[in-house]
């Protein structure tokens, strides 16, 4: 096994997709939600305004519906109007987009079911405990308390005006106030949150990147392999000449 420190060469195309499909990469699972709970609060407004009186207005009918049949309707107690259902299912699928286009553009496209199959191979207990107590895992471990503390204290200040404003009277104007607010404070914890999930993504590809680097001989024994047979070159020479 060679050292580390002879691991200077980029890794290879069959080396990375040899890692790809085993698994090993940097996911980029926490930008991914970052993207899509960013697309929903940026769509949430536009959602509430064609939502949000539909549903008023089916809930009051239903409501007289209630009262003016004894207190039975049939079929669904509040059936749902297409101004409700339409456009939860838009919000829904823009958000899913974005953030199958974050781990499209970070991670690749790639369909291997076969990642799901359990591979015994794989479990080995020492070699578990081994990572458990590893500088690496103290690092990793390091770093999420750093994300975790950042959004802590994201959250305390963007909470401050929400407290500010909690004894605001119950009308229009006020219930308005309190969602443009709220609104506000989720879209600044959610962009820390991204700020926060991209910078702990491009530390673990990092990571991921000096670890597949090869020697010099491991890129020698590469090349070797992808050769063509001596039988093959020597048909194709044969071919060749007239």
């Amino acid at each position: 096994m060679s050292d580390t420190a002879d691991r200077t060469i980029a890794a290879s195309p069959r080396r990375r997709e040899a890692a790809r499909r085993a698994g090993l990469g940097a996911a980029a699972d926490l930008p991914a939600w970052a993207a899509s709970a960013g697309t929903a609060i940026l769509l949430a407004p536009a959602w509430a305004r064609s939502t949000i009186p539909a549903a008023a207005d089916s809930f009051r009918e239903s409501c007289a519906a209630a009262l003016g049949g004894g207190g039975r309707v049939d079929g669904l107690p509040w059936p749902l109007p297409a101004a409700v259902v339409l456009p939860t299912l838009a919000l829904i699928a823009a958000s899913a987009a974005a953030g199958l286009a974050v781990r499209f553009a970070c991670d690749g496209v790639s369909w291997l079911p076969g990642r799901a199959a359990p591979d015994l191979r794989r479990i080995d207990p020492l070699a578990g405990l081994r990572r458990i107590f590893s500088v690496g895992t103290l690092a990793t471990i390091g770093v999420s308390a750093a994300g975790l503390a950042a959004l802590v204290a994201a959250a305390l200040l963007v909470a401050r005006p929400l407290a500010a404003i909690q004894a605001v009277a119950v009308s229009p104007d006020g219930v308005a106030a309190v969602a443009a607010v709220g609104w506000w404070a989720a879209a600044r914890l959610v962009a820390v949150a991204a700020a926060v999930a991209a910078c702990q993504w491009l530390l673990a590809r990092r990571r991921f990147e000096r670890r597949l680097r090869m020697t010099p001989q491991e890129l020698a024994e590469e090349q070797k392999d992808l050769q063509a047979d001596p039988r093959v070159r020597l048909l194709q020479r044969q071919r060749r000449q007239p």
